[in-house]
């Protein structure tokens, strides 16, 4: 993650298993006194991609009637 220039895509690349231990790891981070510059952003973005990942696909999803 910190040699990423694009947190966006490396967070969609990862696998559902990979995102659980992304998101554990950086929770535990933003809960030290002094979190590492930018793990919000991260945390957030990876939060985001397992909540649609988990969200079942809806027939209206991709404009179907």
């Amino acid at each position: 993650m910190r040699n990423s220039d694009d947190p966006e895509a490396t967070v969609t690349a990862a696998s559902t298993e990979e995102l659980g231990i992304i998101v554990d790891a950086l929770y535990r981070n933003l809960d030290t006194p002094n979190p590492v510059l930018g793990a919000q952003d991260w945390y957030d973005l990876a939060v985001e991609e397992l909540g649609r990942r988990s969200k079942p696909a809806s027939p209206d999803a991709y404009g179907a009637a």
